[in-house]
Order: structure tokens, then C-alpha cells, then sequence
């Protein structure tokens, strides 16, 4: 190959820049050159008034000095009509246009759908897994997920001290989608009580009963984290609950459906213990990457490159223990992302609340 493209899809994750930096430098090592598409797969659609507003030529250059940025100094955006294939085939005209032979994807799983859709109208594709879920269930980490758990991490070490201060439970949302890593990780490095994850049952009545007895233990302050997909897994009725505790009947909905606010209303009432709210939010995704996601996006970034110098496509890239891997599109998500039941069991063992 002697031209490819490059682009950055879906949710941005820090460590983004550093793969597009490695994408470029490799391949010009490789005395190939490097086409940078901007807001994903809608620079490739070309719709901008401007050109330079879709894509551009990238150099050594243009990707000095974004090692340590956050964000994506391409953009990043959502392309719905993506999954419609004359959409498609005109994305795969308009690489073609361009003399691009083969072309990097940087994102999630929505990001590797449509660089599985290009591969298969024969523009070989590689995708680079960037996304703070680590929800990619073939890749032991994602680029971004590392950075996104420091950061949570410094901001429950902060909600900690003031909790302790006012002797009150915490219960703080955290991101993940339908995947509790970014929670349970944070639960144990942070010494959080309690976790609440997607992928594991859980029950209002026990958190509670949890919280009511680390007071009666003598904690000063009790971290609850909470995934924002948790409520999936959620084992108790609530409309019987409001039938038991009228109390209750003033904060959950007749749909049933509770924010992470009304949550710890009712972890209060319940518990009898002062509770508050926070969401981190989109502070997760911001920030300067990690080392740890500075490295990993560098080595992912240079590996796909060199899958698609071998012209080789249809493939993810991605690490298992030390290990770099590629494996086809269509096996990402086979052996539906577990969470680590053994990283469950600490953190119950660490918080040390029932004996």
C-alpha cells in the first residue's frame, strides 16, 4: 500500500492522539503516506463546504506535539446513516477518490461495525480499540480506559475526605455503558464499600442494609460506585418496596425507572443514613492520557499499520496479557465481556463490613 487513512470515531478516549501519531510516523516509516479523516466516518462522506473541514494530508509534523493530548485533534463524531449501505459504498468511492488503499478506525464497537462494512466492499480495514469502556470483549484493555480510572480515582479520593468530614454515604456514578470495569476497578483501588455493576444482580435492600451497618461499625464515611448501566441488574421490586415503605412512594416513579439521585434517596430512607449523589460524568473522557494509554495506543497504532503494509484487513487490533493481537471483525464481541468476579470478591473482602 501506498496510501491509507486514518479517523477517529464514536466516544473520544484519551490516548487517541498518541495512536493517530503512531498511525502517521509508521507509516511513513514505511514510505507510505497518511490521509487524516475528521469527525469519523463523516469526513469519509466528504459533506463539508470546505475540504480542509474533511480531511488532510498528515505529516511527522502534524502529529508533533499530541502525544500527551487529550481528546482528538481529528474529531470525533457519530455517523447514524453509516450502517445504510449505499452510504457505505459511497465511503468506499470517495476513499478510492482519493488513492486510499486501506484505512485505520479508531473507537468502539460502533466503529468497528462500519470498518467491518468497508472491508467487506473490499477497502481493507483496520480497526484500533479506543474507548474508556473497555467493553471490547477480545482485548484485555481499550485505549482511554486506564486514563478514564485515574481519573475517577482522583475524584473519589476527593469525595472520600469530604464524606468523612460530614459522616455521610456517598454513591457516585461512574461511566462504562453496559460494563462495570471502570466501576469495579475503581471500587477496589479506591477502597470504595460497595459496587454496582451490569453484569452482576444486585438489591436495593442489601446496599442499604450494607450502609446501615458500616455506620453501626463506626465508618465515618461509606463510597458506594455505581455504573451507569447498574440498573440492569437490578434484582429488587420496586412497586412491592413502596408497598412495604410508603415513605419510598414520594422518590421512585410509577415507571420504576430511578436516577442515581432518587437512588440515594432511597438507599436514606432505607439505611437511615445521610446519602448523596454525584455524577462524574464527562470528566472521565477528558484529560491527559496516562502512560499506561500513551503506550498502549503507540504499540496498537504501529500494529495496525503494519497489518495493512502485509495488506491485511477485516481485522481489530489489540493486547492479551503482554501480547499484541489482531483478530477478525466478526469475533470482537464473541464470549460476551464477563466482569472479573474475582475483583467483586475483594472488594467486598477490603471493606470489611459485616464481621
Amino acid at each position: 500500500m501506498k496510501r491509507i487513512g486514518v479517523l477517529t470515531s464514536g466516544g473520544d478516549a484519551p490516548g487517541m492522539n498518541a495512536a493517530v501519531r503512531a498511525v502517521v510516523r509508521t507509516a511513513l516509516h514505511h514510505d507510505m503516506s497518511v490521509v487524516g479523516f475528521k469527525r469519523g466516518y463523516n469526513g469519509v462522506l466528504m459533506r463539508s463546504p470546505s475540504q480542509i473541514d474533511d480531511f488532510e494530508i498528515l505529516t511527522a509534523r502534524s502529529v508533533s506535539d499530541k502525544i500527551h493530548r487529550g481528546g482528538t485533534f481529528l474529531r470525533t463524531a457519530r455517523c447514524l446513516e453509516f450502517v445504510q449501505p449505499e452510504i457505505q459504498k459511497l465511503a468506499v468511492s470517495n476513499l478510492h477518490g482519493l488513492g486510499i488503499e486501506g484505512l485505520v478506525c479508531i473507537g468502539g464497537d460502533g466503529t468497528y461495525r462500519g470498518a467491518e462494512a468497508l472491508n467487506r466492499l473490499g477497502l481493507p480495514t483496520v480497526g484500533v480499540p479506543g474507548t474508556i469502556d473497555n467493553d471490547l470483549a477480545y482485548t484485555d484493555f481499550t485505549i482511554g480506559f486506564d486514563t478514564a480510572l485515574n481519573t475517577a480515582c482522583e475524584c473519589l479520593n476527593k469525595i472520600r475526605e469530604t464524606s468523612d468530614s460530614h459522616e455521610r454515604a456517598s454513591l457516585i456514578t461512574v461511566m462504562g455503558r453496559n460494563c462495570g470495569d471502570i466501576a469495579l476497578h475503581t471500587a477496589l483501588t479506591c477502597g470504595a464499600e460497595i459496587c454496582m455493576i451490569p453484569e452482576i444482580p444486585w438489591d436495593i435492600e442489601e446496599v442499604a442494609d450494607r450502609v446501615k451497618w458500616g455506620v453501626v461499625r463506626g465508618k465515618r464515611s461509606m463510597i458506594m460506585v455505581f455504573a451507569e448501566g447498574a440498573l440492569s441488574s437490578l434484582t429488587t421490586d420496586l412497586a412491592k418496596l413502596c408497598q412495604q415503605t410508603p415513605a419510598l412512594n414520594e422518590i421512585i416513579p410509577h415507571n420504576n425507572r430511578v436516577t442515581s439521585s432518587q437512588l440515594a434517596l432511597i438507599i436514606e430512607k432505607l439505611s437511615g443514613h445521610e446519602t448523596r449523589s454525584t455524577v462524574l460524568g464527562y470528566i472521565q473522557r477528558g484529560g491527559s492520557p496516562s502512560g499506561r494509554d500513551r503506550m498502549l495506543a503507540t504499540q496498537l497504532g504501529a500494529h495496525a499499520v503494519d497489518l495493512l503494509k502485509e495488506d491485511r484487513g477485516g481485522l481489530a487490533v489489540g493486547i492479551r496479557g503482554t501480547k499484541l493481537i489482531e483478530v477478525p471483525f466478526e469475533d470482537v464481541q464473541k464470549g460476551e465481556h464477563a466482569a472479573d468476579a474475582g475483583l467483586m470478591d475483594l472488594v467486598d473482602i477490603m471493606a470489611v463490613i459485616s464481621h
